[in-house]
């Protein structure tokens, strides 16, 4: 009697278990196809990261050009302004901790979708 008990309390978390694997099957190829669908954005986004930051190093570089230049003498009338100075170097930002800094962003994100689709259709074969 006591058997026949666990046998059916075995049975039953089995089914139940076979049927949330369903579920969560069903939520991850939703997920995957959200994805997908997410993928040219991803890349676009990440083109224009890399951009940006291409923009901002030739800005610095300007910077640094701009003040290696010999600047131009003060004609003898004007009253001597203080110098003005601009600090365009920043300390480079730590990542919290837990977290760290990706590059080559565009490179991660085309990985990330070969990835997934080799392994649909390593799926798709068996």
């Amino acid at each position: 009697m006591m058997s026949m008990l666990i046998n059916a309390i075995i049975l039953v978390s089995l089914v139940g278990l076979m049927a949330y694997g369903v579920v969560i099957t069903r939520r991850v190829k939703k997920l995957m196809l959200v994805l997908e669908e997410m993928e040219p954005l991803v890349a676009a986004f990440s083109a224009a990261v890399d951009k940006s930051q291409l923009s901002v190093e030739e800005m610095k570089d300007a910077v640094a050009e701009a003040q290696k230049a010999p600047a131009p003498e003060p004609a003898p009338s004007q009253e001597a302004a203080p110098a003005l100075t601009f600090n365009s170097r920043r300390a480079a930002p730590k990542a919290p901790m837990g977290l760290t800094r990706v590059t080559g962003k565009a490179e991660l994100v085309k990985s990330f979708f070969e990835q997934t689709r080799v392994r649909r259709e390593a799926q798709g074969q068996w």
